[in-house]
């Protein structure tokens, strides 16, 4: 009979602590599950009660065009009302092929203003099914791009790897990222509210007027729901609740709508905290604990089916109908497509 013997030393309270995986009909894989199950349950009950709904904010598609609000006015007012609600630092991803002259004054203003800058790759989406090689080089290209900011400290994103990627190209990568000292980041909820920004826009360049207070409560309660949700299947699946990083979009409707949503989340018993917080504690990243890209860990975890699911951030019918609901609840019918 095959074992796997793993020996955890945990320093508070001293003690060691031995588990064995034994059977012949285990595979790797599910042994590595089961362990990193195990390894999140034990550090999370011994250091992390402290960190219950704690959650750090995101935002992807960072110096993303101008819209109904000019690039700039969206950067500084999106900022402005996150310190209204004491929320002092966000997670901001770059996609370096979007450094231009029209957006440099964007990113020096996130710079200047303290949000932790990530490196989300240069050409490719770091979401892509490319070769490690490719990854590398962009990566490396990125990394070059952003190097002379202050608020970079080599914080990498890479989610498409761990989320169905191909797992030689995955510990490629890794070794890659150890090797030359860049930081992991992850996610632990990704929302759709660019798709609602879709809308408002359409609506917009239609010279169609929008209920933004209307347009806020459906915002909110969208996001809202989910993160509780989440919550609560992280606290009965690892007994404790895990910090959460909430993957938004740098959008109008966040810049608009950021400060209600966070006053429900506080509203709820969540407390927003700074991203750097999470990702420099061994502990609370779990990259840093299980060696491998913790986007969605806890889907990895329980073994959730759409832990591997194709096309991850792509919209579902159903979560567009569920968007659809909030919209129509709220007497916005019109913003709901025809087809």
């Amino acid at each position: 009979m095959e074992k796997l013997i793993v020996v955890l030393g945990v320093n508070t309270p001293e003690m060691i602590i031995a588990i064995t995986l034994a059977g012949n009909s285990m595979r790797k894989e599910t042994a590595k599950k089961i362990l990193t199950c195990v390894v999140v349950i034990i550090f999370g009950g011994v250091v992390n009660f402290s960190s219950a709904q704690e959650i750090a904010l995101a935002f992807d598609k960072a110096l993303s065009p101008s819209s109904a609000l000019d690039g700039m006015a969206r950067a500084k007012m999106l900022v402005r009302n996150l310190e209204r609600v004491d929320v002092h630092q966000s997670m901001f991803l770059i996609h370096t092929k979007d450094i231009t002259d029209n957006t440099v004054g964007r990113l020096m203003f996130y710079d200047d203003a303290g949000q932790l800058l990530v490196n989300a790759g240069a050409y490719y989406s770091l979401l892509s099914r490319i070769d490690s090689y490719s990854f590398a080089v962009d990566i490396l290209k990125a990394n070059s791009a952003l190097s002379e900011y202050v608020s970079y400290h080599q914080h990498v994103y890479f989610p498409y790897l761990y989320e169905g990627g191909d797992e030689l190209a995955l510990k490629q990568v890794k070794n890659f990222l150890a090797e030359r000292g860049y930081q992991p980041t992850y996610t632990t909820y990704q929302a759709h509210d660019d798709y609602l920004d879709l809308l408002y826009q359409k609506r917009i360049a239609d010279n169609r007027p929008v209920d933004i207070a209307r347009l806020e409560k459906v915002y909110v309660k969208m996001l809202v729901s989910d993160i509780v949700a989440y919550n609560a299947e992280a606290q009965m699946l690892l007994g404790y609740s895990p910090r959460q990083v909430i993957l938004l979009h740098e959008n109008d409707l966040a810049a608009y709508c950021i400060v209600a949503l966070v006053d429900a989340l506080n509203a709820k018993g969540f407390k927003i905290i700074s991203p750097e917080k999470i990702f420099s504690d061994p502990i609370a990243n779990p990259y840093l604990l299980g060696g491998y890209s913790g986007v969605g860990y806890l889907k990895s975890i329980n073994g959730m089916p759409d832990s591997q699911r194709n096309n991850l951030y792509v919209l579902t019918a159903a979560e567009k109908q569920k968007i659809h609901g909030y919209l129509n609840e709220q007497g916005l019918g019109e913003l709901v497509p025809a087809n």
